[in-house]
């Protein structure tokens, strides 16, 4: 009877000790949910680009000024000229650096994916995208000739613009 005392004892001092070790891990993903929610806010709104290279090249000023994107919730519009899509969006804010998948849904890539990374740079947003379907996702904020990657800056239009 005695024994068996000793063995409850045990068990109870080790489910104390181990107890609270596994208790973190709930505000973790607590953080890293409010974390997406934050960034998923900043997201928002309309968006003008200021900056597109692909394939190691600069987009010029007159297409810049022809491409807009939007953001509500997890849905986005893009618009180049006459050429539109729209999908949904994905952050994940705790990987390094922050990623952020797109599912298009409608447009000329629709039903691809498309992945990339994302970063604040002050005012600005800065993303790094793979081209639509391909599953390799960018690891620096860079494109060259041979890796096809997108990376634009865009800033937030201001409420009157």
């Amino acid at each position: 009877m005695k024994t068996y005392a000793a063995i409850a004892v045990v068990l109870a001092l080790v489910a104390l000790t181990v107890g609270p070790t596994a208790l973190p891990a709930a505000p973790a993903k607590d953080k890293e949910a409010k974390d997406s929610k934050d960034d998923a806010k900043k997201f928002e709104g309309d968006w003008t680009f200021t900056a597109w290279e692909t394939n190691g090249q600069a987009l010029p000023k007159e297409i810049l000024e022809i491409t807009k994107w939007s953001v509500k919730g997890e849905k986005y519009k893009f618009q180049m000229g006459e050429t539109e899509e729209e999908g949904t969006i994905k952050l994940d804010p705790a990987k390094k650096p922050a990623t952020i998948d797109l599912a298009i849904t409608s447009g000329n890539d629709s039903g691809k994916d498309q992945v990339g990374i994302y970063k604040f740079d002050g005012e600005s947003l800065v993303i790094c995208l793979a081209r639509p379907g391909v599953k390799d996702r960018p690891t620096e904020f860079k494109t060259t000739e041979e890796d096809g990657q997108i990376l634009v800056t865009i800033k937030r239009n201001k409420k009157d613009d």
